[in-house]
Order: C-alpha cells, then sequence, then structure tokens
C-alpha cells in the first residue's frame, strides 16, 4: 500500500509525463499549497526563516509538473508555460487555460484521457 501511494505521489508531483484532468489539478496544487504552508511554518518557527528557502525548489517542481501535464491534457506544449514571462496577461491566459478549461477530449500526443482510466465499457450488467 505505501509503495502505491509513493508512486502515485512521484508520479503526480515529480514527473512532466502524462496528462490531468482539472479536478486532479485543482486538488493537488490545494494540497501542494497546504504542505508548502505547514512546512513553511514549522521551519521557520523551529529552525528559522533561512531554512524555509529549502522548501521553494520541490514547490516549484511540483507546481511545475502539475502545470505541465494540465498542458498536457489541454493537448498543447510545455512551452507555452513560458507565456507566464508576459506581464498581466500571462498568468490570466495561464490560470484560465489551466483551471477553467476542459482537456480535448480522448487520446492526444501526451496520452490517453484521463477521465476515462476508471471507465469499463465491457462491464456487463
Amino acid at each position: 500500500m505505501r509503495h502505491m501511494v509513493a508512486r502515485k505521489f512521484l508520479r503526480t508531483y515529480g514527473s512532466f509525463r502524462g496528462r490531468i484532468e482539472r479536478s486532479a489539478f485543482w486538488w493537488s496544487a490545494l494540497a501542494l499549497g497546504a504542505v508548502f504552508v505547514v512546512l513553511f511554518v514549522f521551519l521557520d518557527t523551529v529552525v528559522g526563516r533561512t531554512a524555509t528557502f529549502a522548501l521553494y525548489p520541490p514547490l516549484f517542481w511540483g507546481g511545475a509538473a502539475l502545470a505541465v501535464k494540465r498542458l498536457h491534457d489541454r493537448g498543447t506544449s510545455a512551452w507555452w508555460l513560458l507565456v507566464a514571462v508576459v506581464p498581466i496577461l500571462g498568468p490570466l491566459w495561464l490560470f484560465i487555460t489551466l483551471g477553467l478549461r476542459a482537456g480535448s477530449p480522448g487520446e492526444n500526443q501526451y496520452g490517453d484521457d484521463p477521465r476515462l482510466f476508471d471507465a469499463d465499457y465491457l462491464t456487463v450488467q
């Protein structure tokens, strides 16, 4: 059981491959943010503000992995993350694209539709 949880964690936050559906993106981003805040407060209180700098690389890696997978779900390249450097419009476009728009239906060049993983069309009831 622990191996499955660890594998799913690494697949979600550690890998830039595949697709992730919109609801999983939001829940994973909220979990990443909550863990970051808890660890930040803990390290700041116990060790000091300087120790909190160690939290930023895993936060950015996990956030980038989620964003890339979400772009893949939309059928677009990860290079579109560079639009974030455009002031105001870039982050707004990313927010709308990643968080509000549905993914491309069916399989695309980045993998199978994540909404169909649990669907079993051959089951007769």
